[in-house]
């Protein structure tokens, strides 16, 4: 998908070479080639795998494995003996599952699986050098979040922790028993997400193998959230409720993903389409050309803009892709909306409308990779007392690489983040007291330079060298850094924030500080990943 790839990393790269001749006529890279015809597969089988496999058909464990092996072909497929290394990361993290204790197997699980991700990071910047091409890190990034994520759900239920010692979330998650090994695997190694995800936690993907995760969501949508205790609740009274709620639905009964399932795939076939077409000729390497610096402001803004944005499809190709194969095996089922429709975002990692739209930074990031923020919330920011926003930024930025650029992104989007806080604070309260039409224009001025914003702070992490991404900063006179430094420093003394009035505070107030919570760690967190999240490797 990306234009540029280095040969002497291709002579690494050993997934099948069987259709070369396909990407010879498309112009495409071998490995890319094959992540969009492995991506095509698990659709395919995804919808096997909701009609012929259901389980009022077979058994769960008939569906583990069955989940498992397609998941283990399709990589091997995409990477070949490099999936051996995936392999070997989930029989580690199951060990130790299996021999540490409860109260250790968290913290070490964890420690282990980053470790094991950051050293393939590290032989990949070696040998890459700044190129791209489609290796089994992707999919072991997704594999630690799900093994680190079982980890801590097992800690959380059979710690001896009390439900009050929880958060809502937490105990939404939690596990009353290790899985078994055809669980485990199953679920680190399934086909819905071995690519390129979406995460989802365990409880959801155990649901969804028993075939209760319809009855859970439909019932009572907001109910069965609150209440959903993974594998096994809590009390006998509860594990009765659990019995009868799996009595598995018929299939007919059932909400059809189809449409949802080919529309996500529709929009990825678009998004791959500007991929393949468009994205070429905007190569990220122009930025470092001495006539990218000769040129008018006007046209580098132009050519900067376009390039990131092109870049971001690459994103929701894969994602999309993702989110499509879930949804055709009957995954991600959400609950009913008010007018009766089924809602199929439990597992979706991106709203492609609210990140090219939203009217706000804050609105953008959390439309974007909401997977990832999912994990870092429930791993992180719900557990650290102090420093949870330092925390949570160090965990995404092992996890995501090594990367010079990454961490320029990185730095860059918190620092933005807070700025467009401040913004917000301060200016947006007045506009809404002059009425409809100046919101409207506040709305659109946000949106643009919400967009121009992220173009600024995102394009480190797709070049990746520091001293390029500098230049391009300096070559801009670092103005939109100068403005957020402005508007940190003193638009709140030239335009002070709304000030409580009789002690009580107002429905923009109370939107401001549930906002302040949010920010710093699931904005800063978004913003860390909004940016970083395209470490889906693609240029």
């Amino acid at each position: 998908m990306a234009p540029e790839v280095s040969s002497h990393w291709e002579e690494f790269y050993m997934g099948s070479r069987r259709f070369q001749f396909l990407a010879d006529t498309l112009g495409m890279p071998i490995d890319q080639v094959n992540f969009i015809l492995g991506q095509v597969t698990a659709l395919v089988l995804a919808y096997i795998f909701r009609v012929y496999c259901h389980p009022s058909r077979v058994s769960t464990t008939t569906r583990h494995w069955g989940s498992m092996a397609a998941g283990l072909g399709i990589s091997y497929f995409c990477f070949g003996r490099q999936v051996l290394l995936a392999v070997l990361l989930v029989i580690g993290c199951y060990v130790l599952m299996l021999l540490l204790p409860i109260t250790l197997v968290h913290h070490v699980t964890l420690a282990a699986a980053i470790t094991f991700l950051s050293a393939m990071h590290i032989q990949r910047q070696i040998y890459e050098d700044g190129a791209f091409v489609i290796d089994v890190t992707g999919p072991m990034m997704i594999i630690v979040q799900k093994v680190t994520a079982l980890a801590y759900s097992l800690h959380d239920g059979m710690s001896g922790l009390k439900d009050e010692e929880l958060t809502p979330f937490q105990r939404q998650l939690v596990l009353r028993k290790k899985p078994s090994a055809v669980e485990y695997f199953g679920y680190a190694l399934n086909f819905h997400s071995v690519l390129a995800g979406p995460f989802f936690m365990f409880a959801d993907y155990q649901d969804f193998i028993d075939g209760t995760n319809y009855r859970k969501r439909a019932i009572n949508t907001s109910a069965a959230m609150n209440s959903l205790d993974s594998n096994r609740n809590k009390s006998p009274r509860g594990l009765k409720v659990m019995e009868r709620e799996k009595d598995v639905c018929r299939p007919e009964d059932e909400p059809n993903p189809m449409r949802v399932s080919l529309y996500k795939a529709g929009l990825a076939a678009i998004s791959a389409v500007i991929t393949v077409c468009v994205l070429p000729k905007f190569p990220m390497s122009y930025l470092t050309d001495p006539g990218y610096f000769r040129s008018s402001y006007l046209h580098k803004a132009f050519y900067i803009v376009a390039a990131i944005s092109c870049t971001r499809h690459v994103y929701y190709t894969a994602w999309l892709l993702g989110d499509s194969i879930c949804n055709m095996s009957g995954m991600g089922f959400n609950g009913y909306n008010k007018d009766g429709s089924a809602k199929w975002d439990l597992v979706s990692n991106v709203n492609v409308v609210g990140v090219e739209t939203g009217l706000s930074l804050r609105d953008t990031l959390e439309a974007w990779n909401s997977g990832t923020m999912k994990w870092l919330r429930f791993m992180v920011y719900e557990r650290a007392g102090t420093n949870k926003t330092l925390f949570t930024y160090m965990l995404s930025s092992v996890w995501h690489g090594f990367y010079p650029g990454y961490y320029i992104t990185f730095v860059s989007g918190a620092f933005f983040t807070i700025a467009a806080r401040y913004v917000r604070r301060c200016v947006r309260w007045r506009v809404i007291n002059r009425g409809p039409t100046a919101k409207l224009v506040y709305d659109v001025v946000t949106c643009i330079s919400t967009r121009l914003c992220l173009v600024y702070f995102t394009f480190p992490f797709v070049l990746l060298r520091f001293w390029d991404s500098i230049a391009v900063y300096r070559d801009m006179y670092f103005i939109p850094v100068i403005i957020g430094i402005f508007v940190i420093v003193f638009l709140p003394k030239i335009l002070p924030p709304l000030p409580p009035s009789s002690g009580t505070k107002s429905a923009e107030q109370i939107k401001e500080s549930t906002a302040q919570v949010e920010d710093t760690g699931r904005n800063v967190t978004n913003g860390i990943e909004t940016v970083t999240a395209q470490h889906t490797k693609i240029q």
